[in-house]
């Protein structure tokens, strides 16, 4: 067969499989306030549920797009045709953006600007996070060196017999030694 025939023929995809997957809406952040896109083309009307989170989540994914797209123009020396195509979709990125946010009340930049803050907040140094078992730790055994070095002055000092808090370390069968 010819490639001409090949695109002509319409794909046997089974659509009825993976439709109900795409288009069940998902619910970021306690964000779940239902939103319904509406969306016409040659094929008809499709009504598609998503939530708020969903299409910040879309905005800030076009926005980031569209900056990397006009970066890697310089970076990559792009000129002429591949330049303009790079600068042409990145604008038609921010536009669609802007619709999204301007429907959901939504604004990136203002967004871009809090997580700067947070980010530039000093970090708390109390703040142990993954650390805890291991400074958990330390603290056991530092205590543990405590009561040895007590234990070992006092039995320098008149052999005083050891704490009860020493008795508790021992285990039942030490006795049978």
């Amino acid at each position: 067969m010819s490639d001409a025939n090949n695109e002509q023929r319409p794909l046997n995809l089974p659509c009825e499989k993976y439709e109900p997957l795409v288009s069940r809406p998902v619910e970021l952040d306690a964000l779940g306030v239902e939103v319904t896109l509406n969306v016409f083309d040659i094929h008809g009307d499709h009504v598609i549920q998503t939530c708020y989170g969903d299409i910040c989540k879309i905005v800030n994914a076009l926005r980031d797009y569209s900056k990397l797209l006009e970066m890697v123009c310089d970076e990559w020396g792009l000129e002429g045709f591949h330049r303009a195509t790079y600068e042409f979709h990145a604008e038609k990125l921010r536009e669609i953006a802007g619709k999204f946010q301007a429907g959901i009340g939504y604004d990136y930049d203002d967004a871009v600007t809090k997580c700067r803050k947070k980010r530039d907040k000093k970090q708390r140094e109390e703040d142990v996070g993954g650390e805890a078992l291991a400074i958990g730790y330390l603290k056991g055994k530092q205590t543990a060196e405590a009561k040895a070095r007590k234990a070992a002055e006092g039995q320098k000092a008149g052999g005083t017999p050891p704490s009860s808090d020493d008795a508790d370390m021992n285990f039942p069968w030490e006795s049978s030694f």
